[in-house]
């Protein structure tokens, strides 16, 4: 059958607030490469770290611009706790019908 699509499922958790919700989009084997110094976050190293942020972080503009059941690339406008202001490219790799591997790209605005 068809794998259902991802970005739906995780944009409704996160607007929910909900971190370990949103985490249920992800594999087991989650790797997020994070851009800023390329270290790696595993599901719970996640919900520990975007959990926290999830009321404070405000994103606008959350788009879907292609998902398959390989990829998702979503971009949205994030304003973060401490003011500043981020274009962000997500781009999560798929598996089982989950993400396993994302990395974002990030442009100062």
């Amino acid at each position: 059958g068809k794998i259902m699509a991802i970005f739906a499922k995780f944009e409704k958790a996160f607007n929910q607030g909900n971190a370990t919700k949103a985490a249920e989009c992800f594999h087991e084997d989650i790797q997020m490469i994070m851009h800023s110094d390329g270290s790696s976050l595993g599901k719970q190293d996640w919900i520990d770290r975007v959990g926290p942020m999830l009321g404070k972080l405000k994103r606008d503009k959350v788009r879907c611009l292609y998902e398959n059941d390989d990829i998702l690339v979503t971009h949205f406008f994030g304003t973060f706790p401490n003011g500043s202001q981020d274009a962000v490219m997500w781009v999560g790799l798929k598996k089982d019908g989950l993400i396993y591997r994302v990395e974002t790209g990030s442009t100062p605005l």
